[in-house]
């Protein structure tokens, strides 16, 4: 008797996991179902297909697209291939998507990119931004072509950045077919520079940690010159010669030296002979940097003097004779 019910149990338990039909063998349509060849075959929409497995059916959709097709259509073309399936889902649709292989934008933008970066003599496909015209979809190809993505026609106008692109992609019968894939959009060089990190005051050393790089389209910078700052090592160690705003370019005419002595600072004025060195105090009636020449005044003779910047708050005068004479001579 407990064996009896065991095998009751067993019978019961496989009704539950087994689709409908299977313990019968009859054929059981599928409604939701994804494909990879050019036509949906009975198999592909039935379980239990048996002989009639291979019966094609109906084209499949485009790779990476899904149909809806009624129920009681793939029902009746079934029974006329000789298949007797299960019609309980006949009112309903059938949906079925084709398998694909997606080719995203960005592999899309980098083939375009290293074709024109080839053409303009860079070096450095990164140099190249590409933008698709809005609208463009990544390639949706067989799943089974493995090829490449190649460009068959790309033409682009340098001065407006468009372009006009066709892609084909090895081993796709969609791809042949079409003649490829066409796709437009603008496409520009980009340049780097250094702009401000935030705004530099007049006079203020110019740190590392005070730039950041840039890169934009050349087309968007009109104003961009040959002596636009591209790099951190042609401003760190300078001073703004103006105020410098943030993430706008400058030019190195922007820049100076530092700025070694301030006006009307106190000053060391030195005097260098031959076998003798005098130092004096002074005051600075100019500012000015290394190399600068400007005018100090010597504290206690209220002597003018014209002396060359040689380090902070340090100046150097001339060594001839007549000049320290004017220099240490007291009203």
């Amino acid at each position: 008797m407990s064996r009896a019910r065991n095998l009751l149990a067993a019978t019961l338990l496989a009704g539950l996991v087994l689709p409908a039909g299977a313990e019968t063998g009859r054929p059981v349509l599928r409604l939701d179902i994804t494909v990879a060849g050019d036509v949906v075959r009975l198999g592909d929409l039935f379980d239990n297909a048996g002989r009639h497995a291979d019966v094609a059916v109906f084209r499949s959709p485009d790779p990476g697209h899904t149909g809806q097709v009624p129920a009681w259509r793939i029902v009746e073309a079934a029974r006329r291939a000789g298949l007797e399936p299960e019609s309980a889902d006949r009112d309903r649709d059938v949906s079925v998507t084709r398998d694909a292989r997606i080719v995203p934008l960005a592999e899309m933008e980098e083939k375009i990119a290293a074709s024109l970066a080839g053409s303009l003599g860079l070096g450095d496909s990164s140099r190249i931004q590409v933008i698709f015209d809005r609208g463009t979809r990544p390639l949706t190809v067989e799943r089974q072509a493995r090829g490449q993505v190649d460009i068959l026609r790309l033409e682009h106008d340098p001065r407006s950045g468009r372009f006009d692109a066709v892609l084909g992609i090895r081993g796709s019968g969609r791809s042949e077919r079409t003649g490829g894939f066409r796709v437009n959009g603008t496409a520009n060089e980009l340049v780097e520079f250094a702009v401000p990190a935030r705004t530099i005051g007049r006079g203020e050393v110019v740190r590392a940690s005070d730039l950041v790089i840039d890169r934009r389209p050349r087309s968007a910078l009109p104003m961009m010159t040959a002596d636009t700052v591209v790099s951190l090592g042609q401003a760190v160690g300078l001073a703004a010669r103006r105020p410098l705003s943030p993430e706008r370019p400058f030019r190195t005419i922007d820049l100076m030296k530092p700025e070694l002595v301030e006006r009307n600072a106190n000053v060391i004025i030195i005097v260098e002979l031959p076998g003798l060195s005098l130092t004096m105090r002074g005051k600075a009636l100019e500012a000015g940097a290394e190399g600068d020449v400007i005018q100090v005044e010597n504290i206690q003779s209220r002597k003018k003097l014209q002396a060359v910047v040689t380090g902070l708050n340090r100046v150097s005068l001339a060594t001839r004779p007549t000049t320290l004479a004017a220099a240490t001579r007291t009203p």
